[in-house]
């Protein structure tokens, strides 16, 4: 069985290769699950990560929730962990690692407790909803925390059958494949 870090390479890999047009079609596909699932209608407030160019985009679910009069909440590191922010895009700013984020002060970081949905990045995916993230552990910690209704929107190349777990990964609710 692979490593985590060689699945992550791998899938990586493939993403970055994967088709435009092949993943624009994807992405408008799994969105529109999204938005027809009754956790999607029935929540009142969504936590969303701002993707990066190679993830699927999730500026039309962030767009999509606003629409729809969500709260939006995004995440930063900070202090070695993820501290969520309502999304203002006037208050987004780009990170040193050319990422989007939020700018507010720590001290405005919102509580997730009050969040309905968390929409989950990940780099690969099991059949039994386990994810494979960068590694640095943050989502991890912060599922950990979570008590709310999480969600993956999976593009074909992210899909894995399985892959060694660690004491501290935690599985998503559903995935939308």
């Amino acid at each position: 069985m692979l490593s985590k870090k060689e699945i992550r390479k791998m899938t990586l890999d493939k993403l970055k290769l994967y088709d435009y047009h092949s993943k624009i079609t994807e992405e408008e596909r799994l969105q529109a699950i999204l938005f027809s699932k009754a956790y999607w209608n029935n929540s009142n407030s969504v936590a969303v990560t701002i993707s990066m160019e190679h993830e699927l985009s999730t500026d039309v679910i962030i767009q999509e929730a606003l629409r729809s009069h969500k709260k939006v909440v995004v995440p930063r590191v900070s202090s070695g962990k993820l501290l969520w922010f309502d999304y203002i895009e006037s208050l987004m700013s780009k990170s040193k690692f050319g990422i989007l984020e939020p700018t507010q002060d720590e001290n405005q970081a919102q509580n997730l407790k009050g969040i309905d949905l968390m929409v989950v990045p990940g780099v690969a995916f099991s059949e039994d909803n386990y994810r494979i993230g960068y590694g640095a552990g943050f989502f991890d910690a912060t599922l950990a925390e979570y008590n709310g209704i999480t969600v993956s929107l999976v593009l074909p190349p992210q899909s894995i059958h399985k892959f060694s777990k660690d004491t501290w990964d935690r599985p998503v609710r559903y995935l939308i494949k």
